[in-house]
């Protein structure tokens, strides 16, 4: 899940958060601040790494200046619907 708005005068175009599943490390969720100058390619940075989708929701809304409980409710449905994941690599 990911959330993107405007950037400021002299500084990137775009500003945003995104929460992920992550694979590679003792925790399974890890939500980062992310910036871009065209809205395509994106520098991620400020890693939280969470235990539990509640907890990295809750930094997520916190980010990103929304309502935590709306995104948990999202959240909790896709992980109960999905099956296939997809790994990101560096190349992608």
């Amino acid at each position: 899940m990911w959330s993107v708005k405007s950037g400021v005068p002299n500084g990137r175009n775009y500003l945003g958060v995104v929460l992920a599943k992550w694979a590679k490390g003792g925790h399974p969720f890890v939500v980062w601040t992310m910036h871009s100058d065209d809205g395509r390619l994106w520098d991620c940075e400020a890693g939280s790494y969470c235990d539990t989708i509640k907890d990295a929701t809750q930094i997520f809304a916190d980010r990103a200046e929304t309502p935590a409980a709306r995104n948990l409710a999202w959240l909790e449905q896709i992980e109960e619907e999905t099956t296939n994941t997809k790994e990101v690599t560096i190349n992608e």
